[in-house]
């Protein structure tokens, strides 16, 4: 049994890496709903099957703003930290932010990296369990392993990272993903409406299938919120990249641009930054990079290679810097017996050329 279990967690891993290395995990495996969170659109239809007129993508219940800890208010508490993989971006700069507001609140951090293996988060969970923790932070892969993996842990509030943990998850903590997706649409929609009266060639979508409903948010708000601005996606290509990495992006974009000769308005959206720079290296090869314009979900700061492109519409930030600003505020509520919602989603934001240095001032493209 113990090793049917590892496989399936090993096969859990592989498919929430896909996410941990190039969404880079913003959003991870997660299975919570969101409510409501639909691009409005107002006025009458224009020419064209164009809307008139379009609102932003309203945030979903759940959606809460980043907090600081508040100083001391950890004092005396023992908090245990599963960590996804620390040999990914994503998680490192959860870590990061994690261990500031620790630090800031006074509590004592535990952190063990259960490498994308369920086995070694149960030995976490034990860990955490010996050492006395008050309350768990988990950004565990395999939802399957999760009951195991509550059994051996203590009996205290958890709060799951991108990947639900039941049944001893008090709450999920993660990316809005449809909300996500529909950020970048709009925003793709609102600047060729204005640009070009959403007149386009073709529309790229570079997915990531094997994620499932991840996916399907994510991409299907894309067009939700494009569709809210410009009318029904016409031309429509969906690409899937498997999401690891830029490589497959690149060879199915050689292969569709080929199919593309002479149009010069092609938007492209992709479910993470290797795709986009994939897509990029592409058109770079047949001297296309400016046919380009681009809808891009996440965003790494130093990526100056999308940035500087002059076509990038802009991304959409799943900010995992400071995704402890969420995590370590509320675990310390719930520990002290406050009620917390059951949903903590991330405040996505859109980033682009006019705006990225308010939310990164260290941005130096």
């Amino acid at each position: 049994m113990k090793g049917s279990w590892e496989r399936a967690g090993r096969a859990a891993a592989a498919a929430v890496l896909v996410l941990a290395g190039a969404l880079a995990c913003g959003g991870g495996a997660s299975t919570a709903t969101e409510s409501s969170a639909a691009p409005a659109t107002g006025g009458s239809a224009g020419t064209g099957g164009v809307p008139a007129t379009a609102e932003p993508p309203k945030p979903p219940a759940g959606v809460v703003e980043f907090e600081q800890a508040e100083p001391g208010s950890g004092k005396g508490l023992t908090i245990g930290f599963t960590q996804l993989s620390l040999a990914s971006g994503f998680p490192q700069d959860v870590q990061k932010g994690v261990e500031a507001q620790a630090k800031i609140a006074g509590a004592e951090l535990i952190t063990c990296d259960s490498k994308l293996d369920a086995a070694k988060a149960l030995d976490c969970a034990k860990l955490f369990k010996t050492r006395g923790a008050k309350g768990l932070i988990t950004f565990q892969a395999d939802t399957n392993a999760a009951p195991r993996i509550c059994a051996a842990g203590p009996s205290v509030p958890v709060l799951a990272v991108d990947i639900e943990q039941k049944p001893c998850q008090t709450a999920f903590m993660g990316a809005a993903n449809t909300y996500a997706g529909q950020l970048a649409g709009y925003e793709v929609g609102k600047y060729f409406k204005e640009k070009f009266n959403c007149e386009y060639d073709a529309f790229i979508s570079l997915e990531a299938l094997q994620v499932g409903a991840v996916n399907e948010q994510r991409m299907g708000g894309v067009r939700e919120g494009f569709a809210s601005v410009c009318g029904e996606v016409r031309n429509l290509r969906k690409l899937d990249t498997g999401g690891a990495g830029g490589d497959v992006a690149q060879k199915l974009m050689t292969d569709t641009l080929t199919a593309l000769p002479g149009q010069k308005r092609i938007i492209v959206v992709g479910i993470n930054e290797d795709g986009i720079l994939g897509a990029l290296a592409a058109a770079r090869a047949q001297n296309r990079t400016n046919d380009l314009y681009l809808g891009v979900q996440n965003l790494n700061p130093a990526n100056c290679v999308i940035y500087q492109h002059p076509n990038w519409i802009g991304s959409v930030a799943y900010f995992p810097e400071r995704y402890g600003e969420i995590l370590v505020p509320y675990l310390i509520k719930a520990i002290k017996g406050e009620k917390v919602p059951e949903q903590l989603l991330v405040p996505h934001a859109v980033v682009n050329k006019d705006n990225v240095k308010q939310h990164y001032p260290q941005y130096a493209c």
